[in-house]
């Protein structure tokens, strides 16, 4: 094999700097400014398009794994009965399932004797075994597991809150983990601030204000800080913003180790990182679109190189058979292994300055939020007094925003929604209390919602308000506008009465009113669209007063001409979508 060098790779190649490639990018351009291509974070920093070596900020520490990129394929299990869950365990073996996480319903079901019949059959050595959800006193369950030799050598761990270990125990949990060193019982998890809508500098912060946290109060109580970084793992949701997702388990291993080693751990010594595919942007009415998001969550957490994870179905049985939608999320883990190999490359992410960059800056936003916290005096007086919920509140009403205003879409819930099927159509009062239960971040429930409502109010009242759209002046532009308008209101769960062209002649409106829609869209594209949308407005005024009728495109210098004709308001790419859909609900009886 011939060795070759990066040399004889790139010697054709003239090198190219950051401000040579900057001077042709604002060249062809031309009238754009070169800002426009920047981009600004929810963080609050500023990436550029490209980097180059010489405008590059690297992270301070690297990972530099020997091996592939090994994860575990980890299946959460919620136990409600234990022969089923049992089952449910035993199943997943066939679909390379490496990691089991039991998500107890009821805290009277976590016993040890349950325990035992929930892991029969099942070789708890080979496969590591997590618990979560309803546990009571962690203690208990650790003391259990602890006289149950099989788990010597588990490599799972607990993943509740660790605030609810008992004050006063924390030698003692120490001691029931001592006989399972690789079982991780300190948890980490950041999952409700994502919920909530932190950034991820917020989310990596958070994490190390919790481990801070953690290792305060178990040193506090005379364990060294070895022991309680052995005993953690940090979980954190992988949302669908992939560069930023991939860098955001980076950006946190480049900050652990010096705050591990103010505390006195030895450098070596890190706590593991679980990835949960993130419930805040999943859509409960276009489900398949949810396999997408999942995959690309699924690249970064992998790329990421988290050690656990965990992908949810990507339905709630609502929509799509609950059998199904596991098969088809579980073959996520194993396209991305057997098909794309991602498992053969060890830090496939190592030296791209893109990367680099956005973890370097994600590392020194979120550094900062953690100061702050710590000078508040740690996260658990940072969540009493506000802090954490200021800035987090913050960060989740910018993104919002961005999604009503439609500057962020999520297709199939802020843009290009899909019509409900059969079976959701039965499911509407279902779907709805799903909704309800949704994550108070949920980027996509307050668009559902609507749509659910209309719906519902179709079954009561055999018929949905419609939507006309008529178009005067130049087509190219027209067209475009009634596009706008007709996916506009399709997210409200509004119906499309029809299109038509209206000429110069206000006796084309007749063609507007022979359905007789609760509303009629307006898309005039003249130099001075005014006069002809007035006459509109009138003509059709006069014809239905009930009729609601919206112009497509910003408001003119004049608009009060228009709102004297008649007209209720204008729709235009910038404004709160949500809150107009809202008031047209509200306008056409639709509660």
């Amino acid at each position: 094999m011939t060795l070759l060098t990066e040399k004889q790779l790139f010697q054709e190649f003239t090198p190219v700097g950051w401000d040579e490639w900057k001077a042709q990018a604002s060249l062809d351009l031309r009238q754009t400014p070169f800002e426009r291509i920047r981009w600004t974070t929810p963080d609050g920093f500023t990436l550029e398009p490209w980097y180059a070596p010489d405008n590059t900020a690297a992270l301070s520490e690297r990972s530099n794994p020997e091996q592939g990129n090994i994860w575990r394929n980890c299946r959460r299990i919620a136990v409600s009965d234990i022969h089923q869950a049992n089952s449910s365990a035993l199943e997943s073996f066939s679909q390379d399932v490496t990691a089991l996480e039991f998500f107890f319903c009821n805290q009277d079901l976590c016993t040890g004797e349950n325990i035992i019949r929930l892991l029969q059959g099942i070789s708890v050595p080979a496969v590591a075994i997590y618990f979560s959800g309803h546990l009571g006193n962690p203690l208990l369950l650790m003391e259990t597991l602890a006289e149950m030799p099989e788990f010597s050598s588990n490599t799972g761990g607990i993943l509740t809150a660790t605030d609810r270990i008992p004050a006063g125990e924390e030698l003692a949990i120490c001691n029931a983990g001592h006989s399972m060193p690789d079982f991780r019982f300190l948890p980490v998890d950041t999952v409700p601030w994502h919920d909530q809508g932190a950034t991820a500098s917020q989310e990596i912060a958070l994490a190390l204000a919790a481990a801070s946290d953690t290792l305060h109060r178990f040193t506090e109580a005379g364990m060294e800080a070895d022991i309680v970084v052995a005993g953690m793992e940090v979980i954190m949701a992988t949302g669908s913003s992939h560069f930023t997702e991939l860098a955001k388990p980076r950006a946190l291993r480049a900050l652990l180790p010096p705050l591990l080693k103010a505390w006195g751990a030895r450098k070596n010594t890190m706590p593991r990182l679980f990835a949960r595919t993130s419930a805040a942007n999943r859509s409960i009415l276009d489900p398949f679109t949810n396999v997408l998001r999942q995959t690309t969550e699924a690249v970064s957490a992998v790329l990421g190189g988290y050690q656990t994870l965990q992908i949810d179905p990507f339905d709630n049985g609502l929509s799509v058979s609950e059998n199904t939608a596991e098969r088809i999320s579980a073959n996520i883990h194993l396209i991305l292994r057997e098909e794309s190999f991602l498992h053969r490359v060890a830090d496939p992410a190592a030296g791209s300055h893109y990367i680099e960059t956005l973890g370097a800056e994600l590392a020194k936003s979120a550094w900062s939020f953690f100061l702050e916290i710590e000078a508040a005096g740690g996260l658990a007086v940072a969540l009493q007094n506000g802090t954490v919920t200021r800035a987090i509140s913050g960060s989740g009403a910018a993104r919002k925003k961005t999604l009503e205003n439609r500057k962020k879409t999520l297709i199939g819930v802020n843009r290009y929604p899909w019509p409900l099927t059969p079976v959701q159509e039965r499911n509407i009062e279902a779907l709805l209390q799903a909704l309800d239960a949704e994550p108070p971040g949920s980027q996509t429930a307050a668009f559902e919602r609507l749509r659910l409502k209309a719906e519902r109010h179709r079954s009561l009242t055999g018929r949905v308000p419609t939507v006309f759209i008529g178009l005067s002046g130049d087509p190219a532009i027209s067209f475009r506008q009634a596009a706008f308008a007709e996916d506009f209101f399709r997210c409200g769960g509004f119906d499309i009465a029809g299109t038509a062209i209206l000429d110069g002649n206000v006796e084309t409106c007749d063609k507007a009113l022979i359905d007789s829609p609760a509303i009629a869209v307006l898309c005039v594209a003249e130099k001075d669209p005014v006069p002809q949308a007035e006459a509109f407005c009138r003509a059709l005024s006069e014809r239905q007063p009930s009729l609601i009728t919206v112009f497509a495109g910003k408001p003119p210098d004049n608009p009060e001409k228009l709102f004297n004709a008649g007209l209720d308001s204008f729709i235009y790419t910038g404004v709160d979508v949500l809150a107009m859909l809202q008031s047209y609900h509200t306008k056409t009886g639709i509660q």
